[in-house]
């Protein structure tokens, strides 16, 4: 596997070639009542934000529940996911607006924000959308050498169509992130110069786990 060069040692990635800029976990679960924006690593172009509901949603919004906002097509080899809290608490007058003005300008997508552990299958997600983008990144809950995968189902114009996540353990709580990340930054994954899709690609000693989500115009 290879960022951009070919690593040989039958394609497995080295230390040296890990995505570079991630942050240490804040110690908190998978954020709600918050805010993540993936972008394009080298122009700072956002492709996704996602707006993350807790208890109290705004009006029109359902409790527990990942709105993403689909603004740009992904066709970057280098992405970055950033998370927030939002400025001002569920509840407040002002926190409805600023939910909604995070979403605005894109094509909105939902999806339940919880999952349980029996919902991560073992094998290989095999995507039905027109085209497919594998990313991967150093696993925010760790420990050293864990991977995450985030598969994205696109369609014939780059756009998100769902998100796959992997993991190399079934999370037993079933949360993407048992720790909160602050950054993360994910390349998308190569064998060679052909793009792959095959988590093993990442890691071929891995069990690798996958939670498939469905993602509907909100």
């Amino acid at each position: 596997m290879s960022i951009g060069s070919s690593t040989g040692d039958l394609g497995i990635t080295r230390g040296d070639l890990l995505p570079k800029g991630t942050d240490e976990p804040r110690r908190t679960q998978i954020p709600i009542d918050s805010k993540l924006r993936f972008f394009e690593t080298s122009t700072g172009t956002s492709l996704v934000q996602v707006a993350v509901t807790g208890l109290t949603p705004p009006g029109g919004y359902v409790a527990k529940t990942e709105y993403w906002s689909r603004l740009a097509p992904f066709k970057s080899r280098a992405i970055t996911l950033v998370s927030s809290g939002f400025t001002n608490r569920p509840g407040t007058p002002d926190y409805p607006k600023e939910f909604r003005d995070w979403l605005v300008g894109g094509s909105v997508l939902s999806t339940s924000q919880e999952a349980s552990g029996q919902q991560w299958t073992q094998g290989i997600y095999q995507p039905t959308s027109p085209a497919s983008a594998l990313y991967w990144a150093v696993d925010p809950d760790g420990p050293i050498g864990r991977r995450i995968g985030l598969l994205v189902e696109l369609g014939s114009a780059g756009e998100l169509r769902n998100a796959i996540w992997y993991k190399m353990e079934r999370p037993q709580s079933g949360l993407v992130f048992q720790n909160t990340p602050s950054k993360v930054s994910f390349a998308q994954l190569f064998v060679g110069d052909t793009p792959s899709i095959d988590p093993r690609d990442i890691d071929p000693q891995s069990a690798w786990y996958y939670y498939h989500g469905v993602m509907r115009p909100a």
